[in-house]
């Protein structure tokens, strides 16, 4: 992730570090991606929310290499733009063109 363009570093936790280095050392240091990138070395490297979003909890963060990361975060917004594209599409209104 870009951080140049992004507001993501201002919304994590005051004790980021601390956190993230729990997540490193639960892991012992190893990727804990369910599917890994060729790529994947098996070391882990990133600090990952599970469930995109701003919870911060230990249950929520997990331990991927770069890779594994990049890839599970390319997923991620696939499956988003997708929802996106069809929600476009078909809006949520039962008749839109109605007027009450």
């Amino acid at each position: 992730m870009s951080w140049y363009t992004s507001d993501r570093q201002s919304r994590l936790p005051e004790d980021w570090d601390r956190v993230r280095a729990m997540v490193r050392d639960r892991a012992h240091n190893h990727c804990q991606a369910a599917i890994h990138s060729v790529l994947c070395n098996g070391i882990g490297t990133d600090c990952d929310h599970i469930v995109p979003g701003d919870d911060h909890s230990l249950d929520n963060l997990q331990w991927l290499n770069h890779n594994c990361h990049e890839l599970k975060t390319a997923r991620e917004s696939a499956q988003r733009n997708m929802i996106r594209a069809r929600e476009r599409k078909h809006p949520r209104e039962a008749n839109p063109g109605r007027i009450c």
